[in-house]
């Protein structure tokens, strides 16, 4: 692994974001086409780590946890959403409300930067591609990251066009776990397959009470049986206290499913195209698949 350097990003600069494909700076890694994720390559090493029960942490960084990277104000309420300045409309449930203020939340980002350059062995990041037009946010969290190397996936690697390998191959395999933990909002009821996850609730907007509720979830967590699995759907929070815990951890799983089993956790779910696409039927189903951002890819 390369060595990581403090770094706070003020503003995109493509020309050092350039620099991390200069094969020179790999010279202790494998060749630089043979590291390139592969979605369906990657997918398939998770789904053999959880057969055997090899320890792994896999945390996602998405639009949100990009935005609090940059520094940069967002808010999610039902019906708003306040992105790189602008306003939007949103059909988002109140569990999926957050306030991100530069002003008051730096801790929060100190960490989240701490998640994205920090290495370990087995420790997955999952950063935007260029399936969902974001290569300058891929390129920045490869700059964070010291480069490319073999623990760099997809933020969607357990969506989109995996959504169905991972509900079929992976999901399943939840079950070899005898102690299993879920962080997930205080409104879930857990059903099927995370039936008898032990829920740890969170509730809307950590963001307001940020250190004692990652706090709380470190200490609840920190000495769980040995071989335990993780299951995580609790926004950048999935991020910090993954890191933190695989950290202290390294014999235990941490997953960050994002929204992809809000079905299993009995809240509002078909709010997102790859869910539609899997959960329904018809013609609007096999087009929303023709979608350039469905096919996940580099």
């Amino acid at each position: 692994m390369h060595p990581k350097k403090n770094f706070c990003p003020k503003k995109e600069n493509s020309k050092e974001a350039k620099l991390i494909f200069n094969v020179k700076s790999y010279q202790d890694k494998r060749n630089l086409k043979a590291e390139l994720p592969s979605a369906i390559r990657d997918i398939s090493n998770f789904k053999e780590l959880l057969s055997k029960k090899i320890p792994f942490c896999f945390v996602r960084f998405s639009d949100g946890e990009m935005e609090i990277i940059k520094n940069r104000f967002l808010k999610i309420k039902p019906g708003e959403t306040y992105f790189r300045g602008k306003k939007f409309k949103n059909n988002y449930p109140k569990y999926d409300s957050k306030e991100f203020n530069p002003s008051k939340h730096s801790k929060i980002r100190h960490d989240l930067l701490e998640t994205a350059i920090k290495s370990k062995a087995n420790y997955f990041k999952g950063i935007p591609t260029s399936h969902n037009t974001k290569t300058k946010d891929r390129d920045l969290m490869l700059l964070l990251n010291g480069g490319l190397d073999e623990y760099i996936t997809f933020s969607d690697l357990l969506m989109n066009s995996n959504y169905g390998y991972f509900r079929s191959e992976i999901l399943p395999l939840f079950k070899n776990y005898v102690s299993k933990y879920l962080i997930a909002n205080y409104r879930s009821k857990p059903k099927k397959e995370l039936k008898n996850f032990i829920h740890i609730k969170i509730g809307d907007n950590f963001f307001s009470n940020y250190e004692t509720t990652k706090l709380n979830l470190i200490n609840e967590l920190k000495d769980i049986p040995k071989q335990s699995l993780i299951v995580s759907s609790a926004s950048s929070m999935s991020n910090i206290v993954g890191f933190y815990i695989y950290n202290l951890r390294p014999d235990i799983t941490f997953i960050d499913i994002g929204s992809s089993l809000n079905d299993l956790l009995r809240l509002d779910f078909n709010i997102r195209s790859y869910q539609n696409s899997y959960f329904k039927k018809g013609i609007k189903s096999k087009l929303s698949k023709l979608n350039p951002s469905y096919r996940i890819r580099w």
